[in-house]
């Protein structure tokens, strides 16, 4: 049986989710009139206007990602941990949440560069898009050898290799 803290639990995890996409959209200055990142942007500017704006818009929505998800452990682990180690874990599975999804967009990107060029909708456009914006850097410095693009592989190690020393640091305060 599903109690109350846990559907207050769901939907706080699924808040910190809609941040966390917020929060790659701005990172990575994503196309704002693709209907979806709209969408996330119509719902976030009431909110925006209710909040007091930190440094940048970018650092306000990590910020309310993390709070979120700090909302969303103190419901669950409340009793068990202290809220200075949930904070920390908050922070951590929000940096490692941004990175998975990242970690994905990249994936279907290189995969819809392979069967499907055109872009047919909104969503295939935005993770075609979040890939390609994640890749540029890397493509400066790396470019394609013989038509080949070695700067997905290099944005994924990198990604798993952040994953890896994060969830390190989540062992240990845990």
């Amino acid at each position: 049986m599903i109690t109350d803290f846990q559907i207050l639990g769901l939907i706080l995890n699924f808040l910190n989710y809609f941040f966390v996409f917020l929060l790659i959209f701005n990172l990575l200055k994503v196309n704002y009139f693709n209907p979806i990142v709209a969408i996330f942007v119509k719902v976030y500017n009431p909110l925006s206007k209710i909040l007091p704006m930190l440094i940048n818009p970018i650092v306000n929505i990590f910020v309310i990602a993390v709070v979120v998800k700090l909302l969303s452990l103190i419901v669950y682990f409340g009793n068990q941990y202290e809220t200075v180690a949930l904070l920390g874990v908050a922070i951590i599975q929000t940096i490692m949440v941004t990175l998975r999804i990242i970690f994905f967009a990249v994936i279907g990107g290189v995969i819809l560069s392979w069967v499907a060029p055109e872009k047919s909708n909104a969503f295939l456009e935005l993770v075609t898009e979040i890939s390609y914006k994640t890749m540029s850097p890397i493509r400066k410095y790396i470019p394609s050898a013989g038509g080949l693009d070695f700067s997905p592989l290099f944005v994924l190690i990198i990604i798993n290799l952040l994953e890896s020393f994060l969830s390190d640091i989540l062992r240990s305060i845990v």
